[in-house]
Order: structure tokens, then sequence, then C-alpha cells
């Protein structure tokens, strides 16, 4: 789905990654992991066409066969309306504060895809109810919500758009693991129901364990080892993925 070559990014002539490959295959699950400060983000900002104005990158970025890193700012923007959808860290950072849930809600999804509000509520409410989110939070203010309900709320919009791509960056870092863990499965259920792609950025191997089908390793703004999950875990290669692996136990 979309193929990520040889990607450099410089700013202020500090490299941020290197020369970075992987793939992001079609209705799959892939999880971009490594430490803080390993250009994760960064190299999400390049697929997202967020990346800094002072920003230098250059190689490939595919998407539906067409190099993404030369759209143009509505392009891009174009892209981001329509088939990606991204999930942050913090969700409450999402939300205006100010602003009842319902309102931007709609914003976030049923305003991107053109329904009338009619049509917007009765589809989200089936959703919210899915999720096990009651009705009534439309009324409430951000503030009102803890931050596992805020992060399902972001999970009810893609559920809604659904999304060609998803991609999820640090959802759970401001979670519990209780609350970690069932926002993993509602992500595992939108990749097995909907058939979402969903690239994962964590540097947590038990999500990538319990969550990926495939996982590309980051270190220093190096992609340092690919493969399929289960591959990596059992006979990974790099000495850096090793040292992740066993620093789980």
């Amino acid at each position: 789905m979309i193929e990520v070559r040889d990607l450099s990014i410089k700013i202020q002539n500090q490299h941020i990654t290197k020369h970075v490959d992987f793939t992001i295959r079609r209705g799959k699950i892939t999880s971009l992991i490594g430490e803080s400060g390993s250009g994760k983000s960064m190299t999400v900002s390049a697929l997202l066409g967020l990346l800094p104005i002072d920003a230098k990158v250059s190689g490939y970025v595919m998407y539906e066969g067409r190099n993404i890193l030369d759209a143009s700012v509505q392009e891009m923007a174009s892209l981001r309306r329509q088939d990606i959808f991204t999930i942050f860290q913090d969700a409450s950072n999402s939300f205006n504060p100010s602003v009842k849930l319902g309102r931007q809600l709609y914003t976030f999804s049923g305003e991107r895809v053109g329904d009338t509000l009619d049509v917007f509520n009765e589809k989200m409410h089936v959703i919210l109810d899915q999720l096990g989110l009651a009705w009534e939070v439309v009324e409430q203010y951000p503030f009102q919500l803890s931050g596992g309900m805020l992060q399902r709320c972001m999970i009810a919009c893609a559920f809604y758009l659904e999304p060609a791509l998803l991609i999820a960056d640090e959802p759970t870092s401001a979670l519990d693991m209780v609350l970690q863990k069932e926002f993993i499965q509602l992500l595992i259920r939108l990749n097995e129901e909907r058939g979402t792609t969903i690239l994962l950025i964590t540097h947590d191997l038990d999500i990538v364990a319990e969550a990926a089908h495939e996982m590309a390793v980051m270190q220093q703004g190096t992609i340092v080892e690919t493969g399929t999950v289960e591959t990596v875990f059992l006979n990974p290669h790099h000495a850096y993925t090793k040292r992740l692996l066993e620093s789980r136990f």
C-alpha cells in the first residue's frame, strides 16, 4: 500500500532519518518500533506531509503509484482528509476543550465525507454503542472525559470513516495498562472487521506482539530490521533488535 524508500530527513544540517526503507502492506497492521528520538514521529510527519518548513527531505513515499513527497500542500490536505486518519499520543490534545464532543466528532468524521448531521447522528450512535460509550458523551466537553474515553472517541471516528490507512502514533502512552489493552483490542477489531490498514508507532514490544502482523525496527534514524512479527521475534538479526527483545524479560 505504502512503500517508503531511501527516506532521508535533515533539519538544520542534522540528519533525523537516513535512507529509511519499509513497507506498509494493505490490510495489515505494521508496527514501527524504536526508542524515543529514533525518528519514528518524523517519519510519520513525512508520510502525512507535515514536516517542518525547514526540513530537507529526499527519497520516496509511494502511495497509489505516486511519490507523495512531491505532492502539493493542497493535495496532501485532500489525502489526509479522504484516505488517512491519525490518532496521536494524547487524545486530549486533539480536541478543543471549549467545544462539545458531538460537534468535534462530526467535524472529524461525518463532515469530512459530506454526511448530514442527521446521518452522522444515526451512524455515530451505533458506533459509540459498539465501543461501549454512551450517546451522552456528545453533550460533554473533552475535559469531562478520561483519556481512555477520548481515545475511544478517536477510534469511533476511525470506525466511521473506514480510512484507507490509520496511523496510530504512540496511542497508548497516556493510558494505564488496562486501558492500553482495551485500546489495542479496538485497533485489532478495526483491522479485522473493516480491513483497515494500520501503521502503529510504539516503543512497546508487548503491544507489537499482540497487535501487529509486520514490524520495522528503527534506531538512530535508520531502519535496522524488518519482517513479520513472528520471524523477527523468533530470529532477530540486528544487535539492537536483540537488545530490545531481551529487555522484555
